[in-house]
């Protein structure tokens, strides 16, 4: 194993997303790229708590979670300084400003580039 394999199966990223079959398919997606999934969070304050738990190094939001955004979880983030990027069906100007230019991923997500944003997310 590389040793960029192994610091990667140390990084955790937090899935916050509330639809359960995209959550699982996203998990699976990070396990599989070598990173470990945490979550999936499908709301603003299980997201919170997750954070609080200092384990996150790093996250995937969607932005729609059932009727609220996922922006309380991206302020606190950023806070943090913890890299993160949204994943929506949304383009970047219809994102909240003062996130326009955080990174954007699509749905249906493709796993190669998720694995692309992760690395740099993570500069590894």
């Amino acid at each position: 194993m590389s040793s960029s394999e192994t610091s990667a199966e140390q990084r955790t990223i937090m899935i916050v997303e509330d639809d359960w079959l995209i959550a699982d398919d996203l998990a699976h997606t990070v396990k599989d790229i070598g990173y470990r999934a945490l979550g999936p969070a499908h709301s603003v304050s299980a997201a919170l708590d997750i954070l609080g738990k200092g384990e996150v190094d790093a996250a995937l939001l969607d932005v729609n979670l059932r009727g609220e955004t996922s922006y309380p979880v991206a302020d606190a983030m950023a806070e943090q300084g913890i890299p993160f990027a949204f994943l929506s069906g949304y383009t970047t100007d219809q994102l909240k400003p003062g996130f326009q230019d955080r990174p954007l991923l699509s749905k249906p997500l493709n796993p190669g580039a998720l694995r692309d944003r992760l690395s740099l997310m993570l500069r590894e």
